[in-house]
């Protein structure tokens, strides 16, 4: 995952595997990312906080004035108008509430919940701990020189800044880090605009870091940066992603799967509103908030479009053997081989483009990135006549 932002908030960590096609030879190339060391701040009580409110597993919940949200605290936001509900949602899964509450730890809620009009935000117990900032960089030989981070990665490239949404469906694991400190392993969608210093990113998914969230498993996570990591951020740590949900939030913990039975998927959307320009994240077809597109400082994001999407999988190896020699595993920690209920997949794999019209992205349209195979690997696989891209894998000693 990717972390930074407002340097006066709380933020950082990482995240991020991309690759770039080189239109002539189709040379495809790295765009992992530089780790650099932050100081995190302590979390304070969000303003606005009507209520406080504790998981099982320790988590702090403050329910805060849905106007009052970090989010408005951006210098973009200032006449920004609240949009309470998407205007349109076209595709993706149908509404399905029994299904994320199945997914969420929702132990929290057992003293009544949020009030009507405030949004439940997760605090993050940051303490002088360092952890992961991304600069994405262009790496000709990834095997060598990827500053701890490995990938097993899918992305689609259009060539014009036309796509609105992105869509998928990914199963949730439980990875082993193996150091459990300062290791991360992922599972993301990364809607992307732009190169170079100009890149701008919209991405969420689920993510392991004990560094950065101070409780173990899987977490839902949401991340933008508006220039190439040089400013953006993670969840609502600083200001920028705006929350509506009163139920559900980045940051808050998820249920895992089990290897070889249940398998938790995580359907997720994202898709520009035609009317605001905003972008808004569904879970199993439930919109809970969006990054709206001042933050994009005028960009693609902003006033067009994405031009690449991306699925996968990515770790964080803090040993310094650049993910070559850890036990950190990613997805199920199993590799894609093992097939259904035991590797890590992501499926429904669907883009909409500038008529509003979705696609599902077919196989021959992907590309595919695993800089260290032996350890983390991907394979596609048909299943029902649905295409699944597996991918993970232990870690290598």
């Amino acid at each position: 995952s990717f972390s930074m932002g407002n340097r006066d908030a709380n933020m950082r960590v990482t995240k991020v595997c991309l690759f770039v096609l080189l239109v002539s030879s189709f040379l495809l190339n790295s765009l992992c990312a530089e780790g650099r060391h932050i100081e995190a701040k302590l979390a304070k009580k969000p303003k606005g906080t009507i209520k406080t409110l504790k998981a099982d597993n320790g988590d702090i919940i403050d329910c805060v004035d849905m106007y009052k949200q970090p989010a408005f605290d951006h210098p973009l936001m200032k006449n920004h108008a609240l949009q309470l509900e998407p205007t349109l949602h076209k595709y993706g899964a149908k509404s399905d509430n029994a299904m994320l509450e199945s997914l969420f730890d929702m132990s929290w809620k057992k003293h009544g919940g949020c009030p009507e009009g405030s949004v439940p935000i997760v605090r993050h117990f940051l303490t002088d701990q360092k952890i992961i900032r991304k600069n994405l960089s262009r790496i000709a030989d990834p095997a060598s020189n990827n500053n701890g981070h490995q990938c097993a990665v899918i992305f689609f490239q259009n060539g014009q800044p036309t796509m609105q949404a992105a869509r998928a469906t990914i199963t949730i694991w439980n990875p082993h880090l193996k150091y459990q400190n300062s290791d991360f392993s992922l599972s993301q969608i990364w809607i992307t605009a732009g190169s170079g210093s100009n890149l701008q990113t919209i991405e969420a998914g689920w993510q392991v870091y004990p560094r950065r969230t101070r409780s173990p498993g899987p977490k839902l996570f949401v991340f933008w940066t508006p220039d190439s990591y040089a400013s953006g951020c993670y969840d609502l740590t600083c200001s920028g992603w705006v929350l509506t949900s009163n139920q559900y939030s980045p940051g808050m913990s998820l249920q895992p799967s089990t290897y070889g039975g249940q398998q938790s998927e995580l359907a997720m959307d994202i898709e520009r509103d035609q009317r605001t320009g905003n972008w808004w994240l569904y879970l199993w077809g439930t919109p809970i908030g969006y990054w709206p597109p001042s933050i994009y400082k005028g960009g693609l994001l902003a006033t067009s479009g994405s031009d690449t999407l991306s699925w996968g999988g990515e770790i964080y190896d803090s040993s310094g053997s650049n993910g070559f020699h850890t036990l950190t595993q990613m997805g199920s920690g199993h590799f894609p081989r093992e097939g259904y209920t035991k590797a890590s997949y992501v499926r429904d794999l669907f883009y909409t483009d500038s008529s509003r019209n979705s696609y599902a992205a077919t196989q021959n349209q992907l590309l595919g990135l695993a800089p260290a195979p032996n350890c983390y690997n991907y394979q596609f696989q048909q299943r029902s006549s649905e295409l699944y891209f597996f991918y993970g894998g232990p870690g290598c000693n």
